[in-house]
């Protein structure tokens, strides 16, 4: 007998949407699918947060008297659902103890969405086709999904690089799905290159990676600060043709506009331990049955990654006020600065409650045209931030790198493509030091 299975939809959505979704897991395993439960949590409300969230759910789901037993339910969800759930499983259990044996993510929102800081007149008319003025949209809900949020951050930290893996074989088994098309119509108006409409692929992929490093005042990295760590486990992922945000949950559909993604969600359903056991190379049958059946050529995304960056002081205070600099050389280099800086870096945002956290956007299609270039052998990445440490005029602040300089993080051409991973997210943590002049503070003998 297989596990029950419980759907969890997203923000500004219900159960009714999955009812198509449900029909099709019931004609799919009939019998074997039941108990099937359509989960409804409350996204619009601006003062619930996903603390509240995962209070209600672990409340109904006792109530419910659904199992808790470790492994011994199946999760299907979509967008913010992927959040409620980690948040949930997350403070509930342990990644022994964890109910979940098999997690399907439906174009999930894992590191945010472009749209969460949009404001409430855009979603009213073009994603959501409202009129009336002053509806909720979920205040505290969407301030976590935005880019470079805090609590992303933070929920990654609690299951991705966790002591223990909470992904893989012995543990869940996690497949994430996510269509490489944006909306059509008015709600056009939300679609971004290298997304679904809504989530970006890149921030979708719970595969991901973490650097932390600290700079001196001249910001070269302090001998033992460098630490990179990669999520883990295994985790399934792949891209489907043709679908967007909404198609793939067959919203308002009979059926989803590419037929792999019925199978890959039938099959994410049944995978096994044996299906996640990595090798030496950390290949993974599922994954590599993903691959075969849906290999790059298949879908037209935009290769791109992201990088979610945080830069605070050594006193972990946040500097609120900064610019990222990229060069490959120190000195002069104008024309390849200007491509990376015009065509490489598509899009910053900084997060609207902390603009010391910031989400920088890359087109890898650019970077893989730089590294044809024989002068490219490493990428500098320093920052300027204010207020410049300028005794006695500006007497506290930071240190400005040299324009002929080599300073920050070197990252080796052999490196590069470890740093920007197609389609996944780095979460970045640097510390700069704030410098502070004897005549901030005096002590005089009396």
């Amino acid at each position: 007998m297989r596990n029950p299975i419980v759907i969890l939809h997203g923000w500004s959505d219900n159960s009714s949407s999955f009812k198509a979704l449900a029909s099709f897991l019931q004609e799919s395993f009939g019998d074997a699918v039941q108990p099937l439960y359509l989960a409804d949590w409350l996204s619009m409300h601006d003062d619930i947060s996903y603390a509240d969230l995962a209070d209600a759910m672990q409340n109904a789901w006792l109530a419910l008297g659904l199992p808790t037993a470790p492994q011994s339910v199946d999760i299907v969800v979509h967008s913010t659902g992927a959040l409620v759930t980690r948040q949930w499983f997350t403070r509930y259990y342990s990644a022994s103890t964890n109910p979940v044996k098999r997690f399907v993510q439906l174009a999930p929102a894992n590191f945010g969405s472009p749209l969460a800081h949009k404001g409430r007149s855009f979603y009213g008319r073009a994603v959501k086709g409202w009129n009336q003025p002053g509806f909720q949209t979920g205040a505290v809900v969407l301030t976590g999904l935005e880019l470079a949020s805090d609590y992303t951050r933070a929920l990654a930290q609690q299951d991705l690089f966790a002591d223990e893996a909470w992904y893989g074989a012995g543990k869940m088994l996690a497949t994430v799905l996510i269509g490489d098309s944006g909306y059509s119509g008015i709600s056009a108006i939300a679609n971004e290159a290298g997304s679904d409409g809504t989530v970006r692929i890149c921030g979708a992929n719970l595969n991901c990676s973490y650097v932390s490093l600290a700079l001196d005042p001249q910001q070269q990295i302090l001998p033992g600060s460098l630490r990179w760590q990669q999520s883990k486990g295994a985790i399934a992922f792949s891209i489907l043709a043709k679908e967007n945000h909404s198609s793939i949950i067959f919203k308002g559909r009979k059926a989803p506009h590419n037929a792999l993604t019925q199978v890959f969600i039938r099959q994410a359903l049944t995978v096994t331990d044996q299906d996640f056991q990595t090798d030496l190379s950390q290949n993974f049958a599922w994954q590599q049955q993903l691959n075969a059946l849906n290999p790059p050529a298949n879908y037209q995304a935009d290769r791109r990654s992201q990088v979610l960056c945080r830069l605070t002081d050594q006193h972990a205070v946040g500097v609120s006020d900064y610019f990222l600099e990229m060069y490959r050389t120190a000195g002069a280099d104008s024309r390849f600065e200007e491509t990376l800086y015009r065509h490489f870096l598509r899009h910053v945002h900084a997060y609207s409650q902390d603009p010391s956290s910031r989400a920088f956007y890359f087109d890898l299609a650019v970077l893989a045209r730089l590294k044809q270039d024989p002068k490219f052998q490493q990428l500098y990445f320093s920052f300027s931030a204010q207020p410049h440490f300028k005794p006695p005029r500006q007497p506290v602040g930071f240190t400005n790198v040299a324009a002929n300089a080599a300073a920050g993080l070197v990252i080796q051409l052999a490196d590069i493509d470890r740093f920007f991973a197609p389609q996944q997210t780095l979460l970045l943590e640097v510390q700069l030091q704030r410098l502070v002049a004897d005549s901030v503070f005096k002590l005089n003998r009396a």
